[in-house]
């Protein structure tokens, strides 16, 4: 892939909230996971594991929880930490399961448990107590006519570049 092309796939990159019913396959979940596995961290530590939730009821439950995109998504991919310390590494991850999903065409979503959504997700999951379990991805095919419905949000566009990044010095 050129540059000009890569550098165009990571700018179109958006969140997507509005999914169709559509499953997605194993071998596009194993595709997405794959990438995420290669996922750097500090120190190479992998401090992460993740739940895949194909479960209605327990995305539905996700959705209650605060993660709200989780419930309509074919598929939620729960990032769950070594320790329960926010961490850089969570993040990393979760964009690179986003990246390896718009590899495929799906669309996704980097979303959180709120409140008592991480405790419970924990229980519900059989996740032990000491671990971290707030951040989570939703994938699924892009529901098209939602998104056109969806009134565009108040800051849609992007800070020009010199306003965004600074040379040298502030």
């Amino acid at each position: 892939m050129a540059a000009e092309e890569t550098l165009r796939f990571l700018r179109r990159l958006r969140a997507v909230r509005e999914f169709s019913p559509e499953p997605v396959s194993e071998q596009v979940i194993d595709d997405i996971l794959e990438v995420g596995r290669w996922s750097q961290s500090g120190g190479n530590r992998q401090p992460w594991d993740v739940v895949v939730v194909r479960d209605p009821d327990l995305k539905r439950k996700f959705g209650e929880w605060g993660a709200r995109p989780a419930a309509n998504a074919a598929v939620v991919f729960l990032i769950v930490m070594q320790n329960d310390q926010p961490s850089l590494d969570e993040g990393r991850l979760a964009e690179r399961l986003c990246l390896a999903a718009a590899a495929h065409g799906l669309g996704s979503v980097v979303a959180t448990l709120k409140n008592e959504g991480p405790e419970l997700a924990k229980q519900a999951l059989g996740i032990p107590a000491d671990r971290r379990a707030v951040a989570l991805v939703a994938v699924g095919h892009v529901d098209v006519e939602a998104r056109r419905n969806r009134p565009p949000p108040a800051n849609a566009g992007r800070k020009p570049l010199a306003e965004f990044a600074h040379r040298d010095r502030w």
